[in-house]
């Protein structure tokens, strides 16, 4: 929670961290719901489905990452943009300015 009140990590993806933390404690708590994942995966052992799961979580957390990550860039090359143009008619004015 430090994060967040740095604004260091935004609470969207905080909220994602927690979700997956009450998950492990669930599973450390109740092993039997490990096993009950396993066969419904069709997984021979338990643990491999666990790290089936882990992996499926860290694909779905980097997923989501590379959008936020993707979106940001593609606002930061806009507004980049944005600044070029009002930088050229800033220019403009002041120019129009002093040959008049």
């Amino acid at each position: 929670m430090a994060l967040v009140r740095r604004e260091a990590l935004e609470l969207k993806y905080t909220l994602a961290w927690c979700l997956m933390s009450l998950i492990l404690v669930i599973i450390a708590l109740k092993p039997i719901v490990v096993i009950v994942i396993a066969n419904a995966l069709g997984v021979g052992l338990p643990v491999n489905a666990v790290f089936l799961l882990g992996i499926f979580c860290i694909l779905i957390i980097n997923l989501t990452l590379t959008v936020a990550v993707s979106r940001a860039s593609v606002r930061t090359k806009r507004l980049a943009q944005e600044i070029a143009i009002i930088k050229l008619e800033l220019d403009q004015v002041k120019s129009s300015k002093l040959m008049d």
